[in-house]
């Protein structure tokens, strides 16, 4: 019996983008035609394409029409997309692309916390406690599965605590990245995440008494202290004014 068509078209997509992660296939190069790569991945043109048009979505391939597909530049990849940070943390996240994960939650997170602290209403603050019990109870029980759930719901809810349309925009697409930071500023050891735990104990008393400036300042050690464990230990210069 043959595999459908999304499940190999979805295999040769992963596979095609984990060789251009690598740099196997470098950027400004033209890949194979549909044929050849029919040929090679012993699969139906249609799988073919359909992948091709998928890496093209994702910004990793320009494609053009009687002309093969070449490698974009790393620029112009979507690295908000789920599955691009999947293959990314399939390969090897670089410790570059960490910086500017968290560069990037640095600038977003803490005005996102001080709007929360405005807006949010008694379900926000429901949403926000459970979320700090799943992690605490992740922590107790050594649980990474259960620490990052509960991690994530709390950001996210802070977000949603923001009842701004664009702003719930944005963290959709940066949920993915949140995950992956998480990942990489983990505690081996979770009994070692307890001042995380309390940090954000923290943050929701501020969001709960309606503090925005102490929501702020808690989302901003919230991230810091994970950056200066887990990626530098000074921030660097050219970023400290931001900080």
């Amino acid at each position: 019996m043959s595999k459908p068509t999304s499940s190999v078209s979805e295999s040769i997509t992963r596979d095609l983008a984990i060789r251009i992660i690598r740099g196997e296939l470098a950027e400004g190069m033209a890949i194979p035609g549909e044929h050849e790569l029919a040929q090679q991945y012993d699969a139906s043109r249609t799988s073919v394409r359909n992948a091709l048009q998928v890496l093209g979505a994702k910004g990793m391939l320009l494609i053009q029409a009687k002309r093969r597909s070449t490698v974009t530049p790393r620029e112009q990849w979507s690295f908000l997309d789920a599955e691009v940070l999947s293959w990314l943390e399939d390969v090897g996240i670089e410790s570059e692309l960490v910086e500017q994960l968290m560069l990037t939650r640095l600038i977003f997170e803490p005005d996102v916390a001080a709007m929360a602290a405005l807006n949010a209403n008694g379900h926000d603050l429901a949403t926000i406690e459970d979320a700090w019990t799943t992690m605490q109870a992740g922590q107790k029980n050594n649980s990474a599965e259960q620490f990052e759930r509960g991690d994530l719901a709390f950001h996210t809810a802070v977000l949603r605590a923001c009842h701004n349309p664009f702003l719930a925009s944005v963290g959709n697409a940066l949920s993915a990245a949140m995950l992956l930071s998480f990942k990489q500023t983990l505690e081996d050891d979770l009994q070692l995440t307890q001042d995380a735990v309390q940090q954000h104990r923290d943050l929701f008393e501020a969001i709960r008494l309606k503090q925005a400036d102490t929501a702020r300042q808690c989302m901003r050690h919230i991230l810091l202290s994970a950056a200066h464990k887990h990626i530098w230990r000074e921030i660097p210069e050219k970023y400290q004014h931001f900080f």
